[in-house]
């Protein structure tokens, strides 16, 4: 008995080393192959028409801001400032009303002075694999800058490449808080289930729905150091809270849930030069409107005063 005991402990011991060595081998077989596509900060990494930011949570379980979603914001948005991008794709988790990772970028990057129309969002990025199966199918882009820690790089850039999506990354260093060892046996052990995604069990995306097309390129058009207010392109951008998006099939019912509570997202793009020109107003023929109406309006603002106001009176 004492002799099957150990046999059956050696074969366990094999079988958790034999593990332990193919997890290895995967992460070597995933770092190697993409290590040489990873700039050493942002400041170097390359030009893409598309820059696909991945989302995550804005905050961490115990209280305080996500180091890791804050760093992935400041690259976006320094790619914009330094017109290495035409877009931002904006890619993350709306699986229910109350949590919308791509809604939250959008109005984080807003507050970083980008403009609406240099973002686009995806709602159904439920992991990295998802978001760079949409990206390449549903939105069409065929070279990308990833948007990401270096820990996480070499895993999407894995994935780009078995999608065909030719892709380059560019490092969020999050300097308050790098990872942890929990964080990166994660990442490893995730690294090893991706080569089996892609080789072995041939994972499909939770949710790929209608093809959408990105913004025309407005970098390209601009020699200025900031973009200019209006923007050459296809159709007319709405912010998040002006129009209603277009997030697929599967993500409609969600998104009509936070249009109902005045919460309203876009995905659009830009009006052509023609379409601005005609249908700006003159400003001089606003002013004289807005002069007309304040004036209009006097009579109806004294009588509402008097009607609510208390009377005086002076005798005791």
């Amino acid at each position: 008995m004492q002799r099957v005991i150990m046999r059956a402990g050696w074969t366990i011991v094999g079988l958790l080393a034999a593990g332990a060595m193919t997890v290895v081998g995967l992460n070597l077989w995933v770092v190697m192959a993409t290590h040489d596509r990873i700039a050493t900060s942002p400041l170097t990494c390359q030009s893409r028409e598309v820059g696909i930011v991945f989302g995550t949570s804005h905050g961490l379980v115990g209280g305080g801001s996500n180091p890791h979603y804050q760093a992935r914001l400041d690259t976006a948005a320094q790619l914009y400032r330094l017109r290495r991008v035409s877009n931002l794709l904006l890619s993350g988790d709306n699986r229910t009303r109350y949590y919308n990772e791509p809604m939250t970028m959008w109005r984080d990057l807003r507050a970083r002075n980008v403009p609406q129309e240099f973002m686009t969002l995806d709602y159904a990025g439920f992991s990295t694999f998802d978001t760079l199966v949409r990206a390449h199918k549903v939105f069409g882009v065929d070279e990308a800058v990833l948007v990401t820690q270096p820990w996480h790089l070499p895993r999407a850039l894995f994935i780009a490449d078995a999608l065909g999506l030719e892709a380059v990354g560019c490092p969020a260093i999050s300097e308050r808080q790098p990872p942890g060892l929990k964080l990166m046996l994660r990442e490893w052990l995730a690294r090893a289930a991706t080569v089996g995604d892609l080789y072995l069990w041939g994972r499909k995306p939770r949710f790929l729905g209608p093809q959408e097309s990105l913004p025309t390129p407005v970098l390209s058009s601009h020699s200025s150091s900031q973009p200019s207010a209006s923007h050459s392109s296809d159709k007319h951008v709405m912010s998040p809270a002006e129009g209603s998006v277009t997030a697929g099939a599967g993500q409609q019912a969600a998104v009509s849930r936070d249009m109902a509570d005045g919460v309203e997202v876009a995905n659009g793009v830009d009006v052509t030069d023609e379409e601005n020109a005609a249908d700006t107003p003159d400003p001089h023929a606003l002013a004289r409107q807005a002069q007309a109406s304040l004036l209009a309006s006097l009579p109806r603002v004294k009588q509402a005063l008097l009607q609510w106001l208390p009377v005086r009176s002076d005798t005791n």
